[in-house]
Order: C-alpha cells, then structure tokens, then sequence
C-alpha cells in the first residue's frame, strides 16, 4: 500500500487540546451571562465538527444565544490555549519530518483559521505541509475540502489521516484512502490501514 499525498486531519489526529478549549468554551459563556457549562467529554463529543454545528449540538435549547457565542468563542478559546496548551501527540516532529521528505504533506480541518494557524506556531510544523485547508478559511465541508485538494493537486493515490468515523466518511466521498488514527477520539467502520501512533506511520518510510 502506498500513497502520493498524506492528509491530515487536527484534532485527535496531531493533538489534543480539548481541556484547554472547555475553558476558553466556559469563558465565553460567562462572558455572555450563560450559566450552563460545557466539560472536556462535551468538547470531545463534538470534535471535528465545524464550530456553528459544535455550539447547536451542545446549546440545543439556547438557540438565540448561538450567533453571540460564535461572535466570542474564537477570543477566548485562541486565549485558554495560549495559556494552557495542549498535548502534542507523541513522534509528531519526528514523523512529519521524515514523511515530508518523501510525500507531500497536507492538512485539512473543520476548525476556524486561527486554530490552524495556531497550531501551526505552537507546534512548529508548518515547514512540513505544502499546504492546507480549513472549514474557517474555505467554509466547504471537509468531503468538498478533500475533493477540491486533490483536483488541484493532481493526486492519484491519496490517504486521509484521521480519527473519527466522519473522517472516513469524508475520504470516501472524496476518493481517498482512510487511515485510522486509533489513538485518537472517536472510531472507525473500515479503515484501509489502523495506526496506534504517530511512529506508525514511519512504515511508509521504511518501505523507501
């Protein structure tokens, strides 16, 4: 099995920073005079879902508050992250760096901007993508964000990298290969490839 482009997915796949995104997510409702709190579990269950469609399923009864929590939660969430960080998940320099070397990397994410540029300087490996593409930035759902990358990149043999059973959804719509980050959040029904870390994926190295 082999690919000519490795796509990421973030959260759950590269790191975890849901701790630090439950308290920016509570700032931003106290900010707001909301007395209802959300916990790490809550952020977890809606990981990897674009924001508007994350704030309708924790706040289903609040649904006049929804506009004035997205018009704040980016502040508060890009502040708790700032200050409390997050965990890389283990081998990500390493592995990137090596894959770089051989394959064309790429990350694709529902997340806004800000976060994806934020993990970019936090963890120091935008050097190792050629590119990327967020739900924040193109405002296409992640199928059409995979579909759109590979057209214009020509690819032939991609492989989506993600943790979720939305993430294999979408590398089948699109036309992609799904490797299942184990390690991360959620499941997956029938992934071409499982991964219990990052190192792993050193595998497609070794075969060089």
């Amino acid at each position: 099995m082999d690919f000519d482009a490795l796509v990421f997915d973030l959260d759950g796949t590269l790191w975890d920073v849901t701790e630090a995104c439950a308290v920016g997510w509570n700032d931003s409702l106290q900010s707001l005079g909301i007395t209802k709190t959300v916990t790490v579990d809550d952020i977890r269950r809606v990981v990897g879902k674009p924001t508007p469609v994350c704030v309708e399923i924790l706040f289903p009864e609040e649904k006049e508050y929804h506009q004035k929590i997205l018009e704040v939660l980016g502040k508060f969430e890009k502040a708790a992250i700032r200050s409390q960080g997050g965990k890389f998940y283990d081998y990500l320099l390493e592995t990137l760096n090596a894959l770089s070397r051989r394959y064309g990397l790429y990350l694709v994410s529902n997340c806004q901007r800000w976060y994806l540029d934020l993990f970019f300087e936090l963890s120091g490996t935008r050097r190792f993508f050629k590119g990327s593409d967020c739900f924040g930035n193109s405002r296409r759902n992640k199928p059409e964000m995979l579909r759109n990358l590979k057209q214009e990149q020509g690819f032939i043999r991609p492989a989506y990298i993600g943790d979720t059973d939305l993430d294999e959804e979408a590398a089948r719509k699109a036309g992609y290969a799904f490797i299942y980050a184990g390690y991360g959040f959620g499941k997956a029904k029938a992934p071409d490839l499982v991964i219990n870390s990052l190192k792993d994926l050193m595998m497609f190295v070794d075969k060089g």
